[in-house]
């Protein structure tokens, strides 16, 4: 007695819709275990205004201008400058130097 083997055909489609079942119940469980999307405030959601201040735009045309290669050479920075003033001094106080005091310490020899 010889078994029939199942067609390659039917054991695609059990395969599929397996997937299929656990594709959808994990969709499932997602949408109800997923966090909720945050809220945009409305100023956020707002337009922008696309038109540009043409004031600004001309000020940057008025800018200092370095084509490559130019860089400068030393830069300098202006500090005020201000006379050197003393930390205040704290004066040690004593404290007690640590005195040593003999102990009685287990001798490798034993005693007569």
């Amino acid at each position: 007695m010889r078994k029939s083997k199942t067609p390659n055909l039917v054991t695609i489609a059990i395969l599929t819709a397996i997937t299929a079942v656990f594709w959808v119940f994990f969709s499932v469980y997602r949408v109800f275990t997923g966090e909720p999307s945050p809220s945009v405030p409305a100023e956020i959601l707002e337009p922008v205004n696309p038109t540009l201040d043409d004031a600004v735009i001309n000020a940057m045309e008025g800018r200092i201008y370095f084509a490559p290669g130019e860089t400068f050479t030393r830069i300098e920075i202006a500090s005020p400058e201000a006379s050197p003033t003393e930390a205040p001094t704290i004066a040690p106080s004593p404290s007690p130097s640590p005195t040593s005091t003999p102990t009685a310490s287990p001798s490798a020899s034993p005693t007569p």
